[in-house]
């Protein structure tokens, strides 16, 4: 074989080499290319799937607010006679209603407690009308006397105070049969008195 013979041969044989080499490079690059592809799509999986559980996870960590329970009122009548002012220098005689606003668990022991000491709020009650102007008295809004009547409960030490539980008798139709059927509960936390209340007729002159 002549040496220009050799001489292709062996360009033949580089380009082929070199062809294999090229071939074997770009082979690996995309291999890699496509091992980067699968790892992001199982990434990309794996982020979309675990999202909603931590969304769901965070929201049971939020508790509601716990709602406030709103007591049932009643009204317990304190007063029912008549009430004398003579501040303007006459007479004036007042039939006049007091009833206090109070949950109606505290209803049954006030009642009790009021038909007490008729004479202690009486007293106070006395000494609010005596003093007070007709103005305040015979006004469309008696929202001053009321609160003056609540500031003279707590003055006198009325009503201040619940007892450590009240019993009272439910016999369930069982009356004279020797069962003993009372029950013990325990009173609300809380105001006592919620509010005053009072229903006044316009004053009657009186002559002394």
């Amino acid at each position: 074989m002549s040496d220009q013979a050799m001489d292709n041969e062996d360009v033949k044989v580089t380009e082929v080499s070199g062809k294999r080499k090229r071939g074997g490079l770009k082979t690996a690059i995309m291999t890699m290319a496509l091992l980067v592809a699968e790892a992001g799509l199982i990434g990309g999986g794996f982020m979309m799937f675990a999202e909603p559980a931590r969304t769901e996870a965070s929201a049971t960590d939020f508790e509601a607010p716990a709602s406030v329970h709103e007591p049932e009122l009643a009204e317990v009548l304190i007063f029912d006679d008549h009430l004398f002012n003579d501040a303007s220098g006459i007479g004036f005689m007042y039939a006049t209603r007091i009833y206090l606003e109070v949950d109606q668990r505290d209803k049954a022991w006030l009642e009790i407690e009021a038909q007490g000491a008729p004479g202690k709020i009486e007293a106070a009650l006395m000494s609010i009308w005596k003093s007070a102007s007709r103005r305040d008295l015979e006004s469309d809004e008696l929202g001053a006397i009321e609160a003056r009547v609540a500031r003279a409960l707590v003055g006198e030490g009325l009503f201040d105070r619940r007892p450590a539980s009240v019993a009272f008798v439910d016999d369930g139709g069982q009356a004279g049969q020797g069962e003993d059927a009372s029950t013990t509960f325990e009173l609300p936390d809380g105001p006592i008195i919620h509010d005053v209340i009072v229903v006044m007729e316009l004053g009657r002159r009186i002559n002394r």
